[in-house]
């Protein structure tokens, strides 16, 4: 299942989901997450959390579900290239690894480095496990459920995760509940938007849910496409407004248009893209 941009959205969230999710790390004060273009070797950091004051240490983030071969290498490169860039800075790179699996134990920056502050992976089951046992109501968790679960205790404990997103304050929420919303869609790929709804005892009329009117954002467009499509389609859109801002009518209207394949390529593209139409292409007349 993907991850990526769901955990950068999880991560974006503010202090207490960037604690929950690296392990414990404390920020001081204000951050704030963007993705930085190293010109020079045409390099790009996806997930970098700089203090906004200047003060404090900053932190180059490589989400990982399975192993690649090269991710210290690739945060090793990265915080030499901030460091360059912005001399005297504190750097760490976190390797945020889905479990164990996805660690590199025999590369060499391992070593030379000891796995210390400079250097230090993050696994996120054992996180979540650890969670489960001192903070069991955490929020964080109940969004993990889709991508942890078995079959039979998804069943049995989805709705109730849902409704304690639900019962979030906005914006957080939202952001939770389309994290949780797109892995559950795509554990049951196949299934329209409102048997998931369904699933989830969401027993109301979907038109009068706040689920369907913020999460998939359809309101009055409820006759375009269904299910997964608008899961996707709402993740996607979010990104894209973390990314260039508020979007444009023709990007609006592209979305809406979208099918499930041109909306998984956009997905793959926006944390490298630079522009907006490098992600959606020009806009469509």
């Amino acid at each position: 299942m993907k991850t990526d941009q769901q955990i950068h959205l999880l991560l974006a969230l503010g202090p207490e989901a960037f604690r929950f999710l690296t392990g414990g790390i404390e920020l001081s004060g204000p951050y704030r997450g963007r993705s930085v273009v190293f010109k020079a070797l045409e390099r790009r950091a996806d997930h970098v959390f700089e203090p906004e004051g200047g003060e404090g240490p900053v932190y180059i983030i490589e989400i990982q579900a399975r192993r690649s071969g090269d991710v210290y290498d690739r945060l090793v490169q990265e915080i030499a290239l901030y460091r360059k860039t912005y001399p005297g800075r504190t750097v760490y790179g976190l390797p945020l690894l889905l479990d164990g699996r996805a660690d590199e134990p025999d590369s060499p920056w391992v070593g030379c480095l000891g796995h210390g502050p400079l250097l230090r992976p993050v696994y996120l089951d054992g996180v979540l496990r650890d969670a489960e046992r001192r903070q069991p109501d955490h929020p964080l968790l109940a969004v993990f459920l889709p991508l942890r679960a078995d079959d039979r205790t998804l069943a049995e404990q989805a709705p109730a995760a849902w409704r304690r997103l639900e019962g979030l304050d906005p914006p957080e929420a939202s952001v939770l509940l389309d994290v949780f919303l797109s892995w559950l869609l795509e554990r049951h790929q196949g299934r329209t938007y409102e048997e998931i709804m369904r699933m989830l005892h969401v027993l109301t009329p979907l038109e009068e849910t706040r689920a369907y009117q913020e999460l998939v954002g359809i309101g009055e467009k409820k006759g375009r496409q269904e299910g997964r499509q608008e899961g996707e389609a709402a993740l996607l859109r979010r990104l894209l407004v973390r990314r260039f801002g508020a979007l444009p009518a023709w990007a609006e209207d592209q979305l809406a248009r979208a099918s499930i394949e041109e909306l998984e390529t956009w997905g793959d593209r926006v944390l490298d893209a630079a522009t907006l139409t490098e992600v959606l292409g020009p806009a469509e007349h």
